[in-house]
């Protein structure tokens, strides 16, 4: 993963007070809840989806790697960007994946 554990917990904590002070997150505070209990909960979410979609982006990236591993030819320098990325677009396309 390209993000460190903390990083993804800062942005999943960014994202979940960014949607609530704006007025785009709705939810119901269970009355036998700690106040701030809500909160950690929903951002651990927030914080569990970041991850698998980074996940699943570094498993396209393998994949990725492994198509290019295959040429019968060593790729180099901006080439080897171009492919990569036409090459990501498809797999994800493939995989339903939205970059």
């Amino acid at each position: 993963m390209r993000l460190s554990e903390d990083k993804v917990r800062r942005i999943a904590e960014r994202l979940h007070d960014e949607l609530e002070k704006r007025g785009l997150l709705a939810y119901k505070e269970r009355t036998s809840s700690r106040r701030g209990e809500g909160r950690a909960s929903r951002v651990k979410h927030l914080y569990t989806y970041i991850v698998e979609d980074l996940r699943r982006e570094d498993e396209i990236d393998a994949e990725v790697e492994q198509i290019l591993a295959s040429y019968s030819r060593d790729i180099k320098g901006t080439e080897r960007d171009i492919l990569f990325r036409k090459h990501k677009e498809d797999v994800a396309r493939k995989k339903g994946y939205v970059l």
